[in-house]
């Protein structure tokens, strides 16, 4: 047994929350505003879809390829604030009138989004999805009853790769062997190099 094999930890996930976002500022550079934090996360599911071909030769096969084509991101939170589907649609929000102007113009940016998902083990795993579109959020209103239904919204998207060809970035604690620690803080989990500052 290697080492490698002696410090697997293997611990199911019991949860998911902390999610956060950043907008890509530059498309070119591909790099993001500061990170911010988005609505309590209550469920998110991430379906990449996955295309095979398998070639066959002497009536058997002799070669098989995956290639990992559309990548569906789901999620429903408490809430989508005004301000939070401004930035993630590319709607125009007036802080002064408290007003999402919706205009069919509009250009969505993509999106950085990252979570945590806890273990029972006490430990846990964090994502960050590198480069996200977000579509228009469905709405479905519904009187109010005599039993409380909370009605909350669902956010869906697509992501992709970046130029790099990385689509997705994952820190776990368990692997780590200690508490991953400000993952969630800057996209991907790296801190971005100190500006050169010129000395004349």
């Amino acid at each position: 047994m290697s080492d490698l094999e002696k410090k697997i930890v293997n611990s199911a996930m019991t949860g998911v929350k902390k999610l956060v976002y950043a907008v890509m500022t530059d498309e070119i550079l591909e790099t993001y505003d500061q990170v911010k934090s988005a609505p309590p996360l209550i469920n998110i599911k991430v379906a990449p879809k996955v295309d095979n071909a398998t070639l066959y030769g002497d009536d058997a096969p002799i070669e098989a390829v995956t290639v990992i084509g559309e990548i569906a991101v789901n999620f429903e939170t408490q809430d989508m604030p005004l301000e939070v589907q401004a930035d993630f649609l590319g709607h125009k929000l007036d802080p002064e009138t408290g007003t999402l102007t919706y205009n069919v113009n509009d250009n969505a940016p993509y999106v950085a989004i990252g979570y945590e998902r806890t273990k029972g083990n006490g430990n846990s795993r964090y994502v960050w999805l590198l480069k996200v579109k977000f579509q228009e959020i469905e709405e479905e209103s519904k009187t109010k009853e005599d039993k409380v239904t909370f009605q909350t919204p669902k956010t869906e998207g697509i992501a992709i790769a970046n130029k790099k060809g990385d689509w997705k970035k994952t820190a776990d604690d368990d692997v780590k062997g200690s508490k991953v620690v400000d993952f969630l803080k800057t996209v991907g989990g790296v801190v971005p190099p100190a500006p050169v500052v010129k000395v004349d």
